[in-house]
């Protein structure tokens, strides 16, 4: 009975052993998941930027074209630039390309904000799940471990069989 309890006993350690080497590979592969992710959120983050730098060169180009525009038509119309009119409309459109691009830069921001919440959340999920793993390990562990006391007190006379049937073995 005893040689079959240490059977027992090691063929426990040998499934907990593969059940601990099955979570870390597992972990290590969530992570490996979790680290491409953030990278992707990162070069989103890259991205966003670029296009946010991007409308807002086309739109300075718009606001030069439109005021070269407007001092070619005062010209013409014989109105000094910087003057009545022609002051009134290019005020009016530097204004509205400061208000377009204060919205692009709020909009960026607000975009990348929500990219990196996106970037903690990918993060805390990755924490949890590895958590998770250990915890569901852990109870598996102690699980395997016999709460009743009869099973005890069995798995004790069987370890004390053992050592009386060694005593009788050895001389004295």
């Amino acid at each position: 009975m005893p040689i079959a309890m240490g059977y027992y006993l090691a063929a426990q350690a040998a499934g907990m052993l593969v059940d601990a080497y099955g979570n870390s590979q597992s972990a290590a592969a969530s992570q490996k998941g979790t680290d491409k992710q953030i990278a992707a959120i990162e070069e989103n983050i890259a991205l966003n930027r670029l296009q946010t730098e991007d409308a807002s060169l086309q739109a300075l180009r718009a606001l030069r074209q439109n005021l070269g525009t407007q001092a070619a038509m005062m010209a013409a119309r014989g109105i000094r630039s910087g003057q009545g009119t022609s002051a009134l409309l290019s005020n009016e459109s530097v204004a509205a390309f400061s208000s377009d691009e204060r919205m692009r830069r709020i909009n960026s921001m607000v975009n990348e904000k929500n990219l990196r919440a996106q970037e903690s959340i990918t993060e805390m999920n990755q924490k949890a799940y590895e958590n998770k793993q250990w915890t569901d390990f852990g109870k598996s562990v102690f699980d395997k471990i016999p709460t009743n006391p009869s099973a005890w007190k069995a798995f004790g006379d069987s370890w004390g069989s053992a050592s009386n049937s060694l005593n009788k073995v050895r001389p004295s």
